[in-house]
Order: C-alpha cells, then structure tokens, then sequence
C-alpha cells in the first residue's frame, strides 16, 4: 500500500501547468485514457454531468485560442487592474499598451497538440440534492464548479501518469467558444485542458509547510494567518512566479 501511495505522490509532485509544449503528438488513446479517468470523479448523487471535447485540429484549437485572448484573457486582465500593482497576479500585470503582444504570449499553452474541451450540462445536477442548485441554497452555486474542478484535477493526474503535461483555462464568456465547439444551451464549457509533452522543466511545486495547514480535534487559533499575514503571503507567492 505504501508503494502505491508513494507512486500517488511522485505524479503529484511532478504535475505541473505547463505554458509552452513540443511539437510532437499525443495520441489518441492517451487522451481517451485521460477522458476515462475523469469520468471517475466524485458527483454528486452520481449525478455526472461532465462531456469532453477532443480537439486536435489546428484550425479549430487556434479558434479557441483566439477566443480565449480576446475574451476571457483580457477580461481577466482589466479585473486585475483594479488591484494595487504589487499583488496583481504577475500574468497581467503590464502596461495596457503591451496588452496585444502579451495576450498573444501568455496563451501559448493553448497552442498545445491537443485540447481537451471539459463540459458540463447543468441539468444533470438534479441528480444531486436539491441543496446542490443554484437557486435553493446559499452559495450553492459553487457545486457544479468543485464537481467540475475534481473531474478537472482527475485528468491532469491521468495525463501525468503518462507522462503527459497539462494546464487549466477556465472559460467564462461562452459565446464565442459556443461558435466554434457548436455545443447547444444549456451545456457549458468549464474549462480547456491543453495536453502534451512539456518544453521545458519548470521545478518542483512551491507549497506552505503542511504542519502550518493541520489541526487536531479543533482548530489551533495559533496557526491563524491575520490580515498582515495573508498580504505577505501574497506577495511571496508573487514573488515565485516569473514575469512572461
């Protein structure tokens, strides 16, 4: 069991989201492997409202690239403006007149061999209590979303335990993706998972100390981070990511 735990935690560790990959294939039984592994992801009542989308079509995977940079990218980037510059996440923060020559830059990962589009059909989480709807519950409105986000981080797993790298893009404004996928409403993109072999090594995961995140029986009040304290640990994990 042990063995097991300790090959669990060595594709842990060497999964990464990966920004540039190579020019070489995956095929398409990897991909159907990384598909099979998500649908085993935990829902609600079974309730398994995940679709993918196999894209490996340049034309259409520049499609979405160009949708993802001229939706979701710059809107991420205008909402990031409204922080103080030194805790914008380091992606977006530039000037807005390099805006064009970075959106470009910064969705390389997009240009992967293979992209895999992850749906969901929100009329499936009937299957699930009724406390799990948007509109019965407070803040109930994030189940789909952690549904979505277990399935997500399921396939990223697959994907390393062939060897293969991955990354996440969430997709908000639907609308252009819509045109080029052809899905109909309700459906829902969540999210594009790029797939391929990595361009480069980016080192070992940067993560708090575990003893700082564990709590016996009740939670130990002397681990609380105070507002101060949270700021810091912004700006030390700005710090860890290089400028793009």
């Amino acid at each position: 069991m042990s063995d097991r735990y300790d090959s669990l935690m060595e594709i842990l560790t060497w999964r990464r989201s990966i920004r540039r990959y190579k020019n070489k294939p995956v095929s398409d039984e990897a991909l159907l492997k990384i598909c099979d592994a998500g649908h085993y992801a935990m829902a609600g009542g079974n309730s398994q409202p995940w679709e993918f989308i196999i894209v490996k079509d340049t034309n259409t995977i520049e499609a979405l690239r160009k949708v993802y940079e001229e939706g979701d990218f710059r809107w991420t980037y205008w909402l990031e403006q409204q922080r103080s510059e030194q805790y914008r996440h380091p992606a977006f923060n530039f000037p807005q007149n390099e805006l064009e020559e970075r959106a470009r830059k910064a969705t390389e990962q997009l240009a992967a061999p293979a992209i895999i589009c992850l749906m969901y059909d929100p009329r499936k989480q009937f299957g699930s209590v009724l406390s799990a709807r948007a509109d019965m519950a407070d803040g109930s409105q994030s189940v789909i979303s952690c549904t979505m986000g277990g399935c997500c981080m399921t396939m990223q797993i697959a994907a390393a335990s062939l060897g293969l790298s991955s990354a996440r893009c969430d997709c908000n404004q639907q609308d252009g993706y819509r045109k080029v996928l052809g899905y109909p409403e309700p459906v829902f993109l969540y999210a594009m998972m790029p797939v391929g072999y990595r361009d480069y090594e980016p080192g070992p995961p940067k993560r708090l100390p575990l003893e700082n995140l564990i709590h016996y029986e009740h939670y130990d009040t002397d681990k609380y981070m105070e507002d101060d304290e949270v700021l810091k640990h912004i700006l030390k994990i700005r710090g860890q990511y290089g400028k793009i």
